[in-house]
């Protein structure tokens, strides 16, 4: 199995269940951050785009999984990308608060969270 505590094979039934959970969570994952996605765009439609001292104005609230899924996808300018994403989800966005974003954009983040209408 190991030697001198290097790990130099994995039982075949422990990578079964460890990419079940991976192949299986994903949906399950994505589905919670969808409830608390719309949980948080509702407190921001009731609050409004309040300007916070020290914080500036509030654009949104995103839940943390997904915000740290763009991040790592996106790069952590989180002022470039941030603005294309809310611009593809306005739905997200605090009452009052619209995006700057650049007119010749091609949709940066591909509104991964935009609901049907």
């Amino acid at each position: 199995m190991s030697s001198d505590q290097i790990i130099t094979e994995v039982p075949k039934e422990f990578v079964r269940k460890w990419w079940w959970e991976i192949q299986n969570g994903l949906p399950n994952e994505k589905a919670k951050v969808h409830e608390d996605q719309a949980r948080l765009a509702a407190k921001m439609r009731e609050q409004g785009s309040v300007k916070m001292e020290g914080l500036g104005q509030m654009a949104a609230r995103i839940n943390s999984r997904l915000f740290f899924r763009l991040q790592g996808q996106h790069g952590n300018n989180v002022h470039e990308w941030m603005p294309e994403y809310l611009k593809d989800n306005p739905h997200l966005c605090a009452v009052g608060y619209r995006p700057k974003v650049n007119a010749a954009r091609h949709g940066l983040t591909g509104g991964w969270m935009k609901t049907k209408d």
